[in-house]
Order: C-alpha cells, then sequence, then structure tokens
C-alpha cells in the first residue's frame, strides 16, 4: 500500500485490529469525508466490524473538532481566532501551551526562520494575490517576531498588530493527538494522517508501512520511505501559491520574502509529527548544510531533500 501525502485522512488498520473477529463481511469497515483545518478529509478504518470502526470514527472526528476548536484559522470562534482578534488569550489550555512549547524549540533551533507570528505577512500577500508592495511587507514585519509573543500558563499576550498562524504545525500536532487517541483505544498497527502521516506498528505484509513523496499534494509519488512507529511531513515553496504568482506559501519571518526555490521539497522523518511538520517548514529555507545541522539537533530525525537539480540529500540524526 503507497500513501500519497497531505490533505486527508486515512486509518487503515489492515487485519491487525480485527483479528478474531468471525468474518470479511463482520469486518466492513466505516468511512468518513468532510473538512479537517480547511482542507478536505478522508478518514477510513478497515479490517474491522463496521459498529467498531464507526465508534472510533466517532472518537477521531470528535477529537478532530475539538482540536479544531483551538487551533483553526477557518473558524471564528476557535482559540486561534480568538487571540488574533483579541490579541490576548487567557486560560490558552494545555494543547494549546503544549503546542507553543514545540514551536519555541523549532524557532529556536532554526535560527528564527520557524515563526508563527509570521501571520500578518502572509495575511499582507493574501490580499495582493502574492505581490504586496514594499511598504506593505515593512509594516507587516514591524510586529512579526516570535520574541514578541508572552506564553504562560494562563495567558498568551500578541504584540499590537500581532497574529499567529500554526498551519506548519497544527497538521501533524492533530496527528500525532488523534494517534494518541486511537493507541489508547486498541490500535495496534496503522496509518494515521491529518495533514501528515504517521505509521503505527508494522503494516499486514509484516514490513514497515510505505509511504510515497511527492512535491504537490495531488502529485504522484516518486519516492517512498518506510515507516514504523514514525511520522513524516513534507513542505514544498511553491507547493501552494499565492493567487497566480510567482509567490510560494511559506515566508521567510526574517526578510519577508516567500521562501527561496532551492528545494523542490523537504522531508521530514520524526517520532512526532508535529516536530517533522515544523522542522519541514523550516527546512525549505536553509541551505543543505544549515537542514543537516537542524536535524542532528532532534535525535531520531531523518531528512529527505530533493534540490532543484533533482539531488537528493540525506541525513539522519
Amino acid at each position: 500500500m503507497n500513501l500519497n501525502r497531505r490533505r486527508f485522512i486515512a486509518i487503515t488498520a489492515g487485519c491487525v485490529l480485527g483479528a478474531g473477529h468471525a468474518n470479511a463481511a463482520e469486518s466492513a469497515g466505516a468511512r468518513w469525508q468532510g473538512i479537517a483545518l480547511g482542507a478536505h478529509a478522508d478518514l477510513r478504518l478497515v479490517g474491522l466490524p463496521s459498529s467498531e470502526a464507526e465508534n472510533l470514527l466517532t472518537l477521531a472526528r470528535a477529537e478532530i473538532e475539538r482540536l479544531e476548536q483551538v487551533f483553526s484559522l477557518y473558524r471564528t470562534d476557535s482559540a486561534l481566532a480568538r487571540l488574533n482578534a483579541n490579541g490576548l488569550l487567557r486560560q490558552p489550555g494545555a494543547d494549546m501551551i503544549e503546542l507553543l512549547s514545540l514551536v519555541s524549540a523549532i524557532h529556536h533551533a532554526s535560527g528564527g526562520l520557524f515563526d508563527p507570528s509570521i501571520q500578518p505577512l502572509w495575511a499582507a500577500y493574501a490580499r495582493a494575490g502574492g505581490a504586496p508592495d514594499p511598504e506593505a511587507i515593512t509594516a507587516a514585519r514591524a510586529v512579526v517576531g516570535w520574541s514578541k509573543v508572552e506564553v504562560s500558563s494562563d495567558l498568551v499576550r500578541l504584540a499590537p498588530g500581532g497574529g499567529l498562524t500554526f498551519n506548519g504545525i497544527a497538521q501533524g500536532f492533530i496527528t500525532d493527538k488523534i494517534v494518541k487517541l486511537l493507541v489508547s483505544h486498541g490500535l495496534r498497527a496503522g496509518l494515521v494522517s491529518v495533514g501528515e502521516i504517521a505509521a503505527v506498528g508494522g503494516s499486514p505484509t509484516g514490513g514497515d508501512w510505505p509511504v510515497g513523496l511527492a512535491n504537490h499534494e495531488d502529485g504522484d509519488p516518486d519516492t517512498l520511505v518506510y515507516l514504523r512507529d514514525k511520522a513524516v511531513a513534507t513542505s514544498s515553496p511553491n507547493g501552494t501559491m499565492f493567487g497566480a504568482g510567482a509567490s510560494g506559501h511559506i515566508l521567510n519571518p526574517v526578510t519577508g520574502l516567500p521562501a527561496a526555490m532551492s528545494w523542490q521539497r523537504v522531508s521530514i522523518i520524526h517520532r512526532s509529527a508535529a516536530m517533522a511538520d515544523g522542522l519541514s517548514t523550516a527546512g525549505v529555507m536553509l541551505n543543505s548544510t544549515q537542514l543537516r545541522d537542524l536535524a542532528l539537533q532532534f535525535p531520531g530525525a531523518m531528512v529527505r531533500a530533493i534540490d532543484q537539480a533533482g539531488d537528493e540529500l540525506i541525513v539522519s540524526s
């Protein structure tokens, strides 16, 4: 089974979870399609009796809904949306604090290139179709900076005019949470993805899970990686563009410009999907030496990056 990357949820348990059940008719599984974090989602459980699969789907959907109420930019009543609107969020909750702690670690390790306070700059590019004037970039950069974000267990406070986006890490974070939930309810093997992909245990064939990598979410995979109890996240500087222009969606918080097109894509493998997600986002803004140094700061991380010439960089920490 080869799984392409991004923008769907797929939990494929094979026959491992269903061991001991009577027959294939009872193990029809269940499926749900909808929207998660503003993207199309497709959630499937196979190899289980329909009733058991539906119960697990219900749990997973409820957890996605709960976390969207914290991290979604697409919901005006989410904790993140309220923080951005008011500049202040009191009693942010354990999930928000956990994610912000991960952000700080990746921000420090990447020399400041991973920075969710980029939202005002991102909004400036979005409003201008990818071509904001220099004055708009300068104004947005003035409120960007992770050091301007105050975080404690009691509150999160932004600089005046500031804003956060977790688009470079929230999908991985929610993937980790869904894995934890399903494992606690008996999942022993499968693939879990809410934008990024995590493998639990081994595949039904007895080996590791093969996952296909591509430069674009709808592209055909050109590389396979094999995962067991690890996750993979991929970022591409031109994976999503602003409007019809040439500006990619990953912006450099230091320069205020789109990430240079040095890499076709950067994939990171790590036991945490959130960590892989954040590191891959930062990774597209680094040169090969910096990318190698970044990976070596996180034990167990692996880099699989393709440059514009088609050459591959592989680094294991």
